[in-house]
C-alpha cells in the first residue's frame, strides 16, 4: 500500500509542480513538504485537507482509512490557535489552583495544630497526595498544551486521573473506617463510590482513543456538566459552615476542580468536531 508521503510525490510530480510551489501554495518551508514525501513527518489534517485540494484530488485518495486515523491520532488535539489559547488558560488556572491547596497541604501538614486540627489520618494523607497528582497532571497538560503536542490519547489520560483516583480515594477511606473504626460506610455505598469514577473513566478513555464505536459526545459533556453542578452545590451547602481557612482551602479546590472539568467539556467538544470533520 503505498503511503501518505509517497502519493503526495506522485501525483505532485505528474501535476508538474515542484516540492517548492506546493509549499509556496501552502505558506510552509520546502523542507516540510520534503519530510511529508519522506514519511519522516505527517502535515495536521487541515494541512492534508489543502494538499488535496491543491493537487485536485480527494483526501481519501491520499490517506488510507487507518493512515487517517493514525494521523489524527498524533495530531494535537486543539490545532486552531485560539482553542489552543484557551486550554492552556484553563490548564493554567488549574494549576495555579492546585499549586495553592499543595502549599496548604505542606503547611498543615507541618503544623497541625495551628490551623487545620490534626490532618495526618491515612484519608488526609490521601487527600494531599491526589491533589499533588492533579498538579502534576495539570503541568503535564500545560507543558504539552503549550508546545501544541497534546494529543487526544494524552488528554484522555489526564482526563480520567480524577475519576480513578476517586476510585481509590474511596477505598483507602473504607480502609481507613474499618482499621480506626472512624466511620462507617456500607458496601452498597462503597460500591457507589467505586464504580461511578470508574464508569466515568471508561467513557473518556474510550472517547479519546478513537475506537470504532465511540462514546457519544453527550456522554462526556453530562459527565463535565454533572461534576460542575455537583462541585457547585456541595461548596453551597458547606458554605455557611466555613472558618476562614476551610473558606480559602473550599473556594480554591472549587475553582480547581470546575476548571478542570470545565476543561474535560471543551476538549470534548472541540475534539468531536475536529473527528467529524475528518471523515467528512
Amino acid at each position: 500500500m503505498i503511503e501518505f508521503g509517497e502519493k503526495v510525490k506522485q501525483i505532485r510530480e505528474e501535476r508538474g509542480m515542484t516540492q517548492q510551489t506546493l509549499a509556496d501554495k501552502l505558506y510552509v518551508t520546502r523542507q516540510a513538504v520534503s519530510r511529508w514525501e519522506r514519511g519522516a513527518r505527517y502535515p495536521e489534517l487541515l494541512t492534508a485537507k489543502k494538499i488535496a485540494i491543491i493537487l485536485d484530488v480527494s483526501l481519501d485518495e491520499l490517506l488510507s482509512g487507518e493512515e487517517l486515523k493514525e494521523n489524527i491520532g498524533k495530531e494535537a488535539i486543539l490545532v486552531r490557535p485560539v482553542e489552543n489559547i484557551v486550554q492552556t488558560i484553563l490548564y493554567t488556572v488549574v494549576i495555579i489552583a492546585y499549586l495553592l491547596l499543595c502549599i496548604l497541604d505542606a503547611y498543615s501538614f507541618l503544623r497541625p495544630n495551628k490551623i487545620f486540627g490534626n490532618m495526618n489520618s491515612i484519608t488526609n494523607i490521601s487527600s494531599d497526595v491526589i491533589r499533588f497528582v492533579y498538579l502534576i497532571a495539570a503541568a503535564i497538560g500545560l507543558i504539552l498544551s503549550a508546545k501544541n503536542k497534546l494529543t487526544a490519547k494524552i488528554t484522555g489520560y489526564i482526563m480520567c486521573i480524577p475519576y480513578f483516583w476517586s476510585f481509590l480515594f474511596a477505598v483507602i477511606m473504607y480502609i481507613d473506617m474499618r482499621i480506626n473504626d472512624n466511620g462507617y460506610m456500607d458496601i452498597f455505598e462503597l460500591l457507589i463510590d467505586c464504580t461511578v469514577p470508574l464508569i466515568f473513566t471508561l467513557c473518556i478513555l474510550l472517547f479519546f482513543m478513537l475506537k470504532e464505536r465511540r462514546v457519544p459526545l453527550t456522554i462526556i459533556m453530562g459527565i463535565s456538566i454533572f461534576e460542575i453542578v455537583h462541585m457547585g452545590y456541595i461548596y453551597k451547602v458547606m458554605f455557611m459552615h466555613f472558618n476562614d481557612m476551610n473558606f480559602a482551602q473550599s473556594t480554591i479546590q472549587m475553582i480547581g476542580g470546575i476548571s478542570m472539568y470545565a476543561l474535560l467539556g471543551y476538549q470534548a467538544y472541540v475534539w468531536d468536531r475536529k473527528r467529524k470533520g475528518a471523515v467528512c
